[in-house]
């Protein structure tokens, strides 16, 4: 267990995947028992369960060098041990039925994640590199990261008002900005170091555009403003298929590693289709909403935090047909909640928690021993 103190990728990695287990487990057992089902808590615990602490543990990893600072950090496992501690406690608290624990719980993940904004934050002001453009835009998600906990956390006290105000910033303000941020500067990156030959593009417009897009999304949804939503979807759909085309989704089929990323990324169009012809009055439940937590961002987890792992422990990055054929899976997964919400049928709810948890749980026990064992180049972390 030495070992996660090593490095912050470790430790992050190593305590999101326990998290993304112990979530979808709860998630699970929460769809046997359809009559007490906590949907409200569902729809904020697991976006702000799932994804920060791996966020930060790619954050913190790649994010010093894009800014040639000194990635020394004495605090990340108060960080990420208060993150997770208080998720654990707002899960069981909900689970026994105690409010005021359950606030308690949300209270410790937002005093970890201003603590980790205020971090990133300093690491910025240091840098003396010329672009931190990045960087800052993930500074901006990261404070909409702390507006989604402090809104849940003030939901979670008895204002219902501030439950889709906390769901808009959790999604539209926070994750799906850090998702793009990353994907904009390492996706094209990643393919010209494995496609020849091959033009990087990149433009900054393109990184402005889909982060308005966002802003607007939290917005629009926060205000009900439907033909605002229906109008801001519709063009980052169309900006996401062209987009995909650009960076060369048919060639990354030559790389199962590169393919991982590009698939995922595929989904933005589809989740922004959805979502607008929901706002323009099409009746497609929460087709949309999963699309994006499971068919893109899920998806697109397991192929980033994959690579980062095998990368970050010396290992080839190679797919194997095990890690493929999970990967794979989550698609297929993905799909049958879509079309569960599209033709409401909650047989297919069941189904696409048993098989994300089971694929979760296969591809969790495949990551964590990697956290706990020594680089197998025999470098230092």
């Amino acid at each position: 267990m030495k070992r996660l103190a090593t490095a912050p990728h470790r430790l992050y990695f190593f305590l999101g995947a326990v998290s993304v287990l112990i979530l979808f487990l709860w998630w699970w057992l929460q769809l046997q028992h359809p009559q007490t089902m906590a949907i409200p808590l569902h729809a904020l615990l697991m976006p702000l369960g799932v994804f920060p602490l791996f966020i930060l543990g790619f954050t913190f990893t790649a994010g010093p060098k894009w800014l040639s600072v000194s990635a020394e950090d004495d605090y990340f496992l108060l960080h990420g041990a208060t993150y997770f501690c208080g998720l654990l406690l707002a899960m069981l608290a909900a689970s026994l039925g105690l409010p005021a624990l359950r606030s308690s719980g949300f209270a410790l993940m937002l005093c970890a994640w201003l603590a980790v904004t205020w971090r990133w934050g300093s690491l910025i002001r240091r840098s003396t590199v010329a672009d931190k453009k990045h960087a800052a835009a993930i500074f901006l998600a990261m404070c909409g990261g702390a507006s989604a906990l402090a809104a849940t956390l003030i939901w979670s006290g008895g204002w219902s008002g501030a439950w889709v105000i906390a769901r808009q910033f959790a999604f539209f303000g926070f994750l799906l900005p850090v998702f793009l941020t990353v994907c904009h500067r390492m996706l094209p990156f990643f393919s010209g170091n494995v496609l020849k030959p091959y033009i990087i593009w990149r433009p900054y417009w393109l990184l402005g555009t889909w982060l308005s897009g966002c802003a607007l999304l939290v917005l629009s949804g926060s205000m009900q403003w439907r033909m605002l939503e229906a109008i801001t979807a519709t063009v980052m759909s169309l900006s996401f298929m062209y987009t995909s085309w650009r960076w060369g989704l048919l060639r990354s089929l030559a790389n199962r590693m590169l393919a991982m990323l590009h698939f995922s990324f595929a989904w933005l169009a589809i989740v922004f289709a959805l979502q607008a012809a929901g706002a323009f009055g099409t009746a497609v439940g929460s087709a949309s909403v999963h699309a994006l937590a499971l068919g893109f961002m899920g998806t697109m987890l397991v192929g980033f935090v994959s690579r980062v792992t095998y990368g970050h422990s010396g290992r080839p990055l190679q797919v194997s047909n095990l890690l493929w054929c999970i990967y794979l899976g989550l698609h297929l997964a993905a799909l049958l909640r879509i079309l569960a919400s599209l033709l409401s049928l909650d047989i297919l709810i069941i189904a696409s928690a048993t098989a994300w948890l089971a694929l979760l749980a296969c591809w969790i026990a495949m990551m964590l021993p990697v956290y706990l064992s020594a680089r197998a180049d025999g470098q230092p972390d």
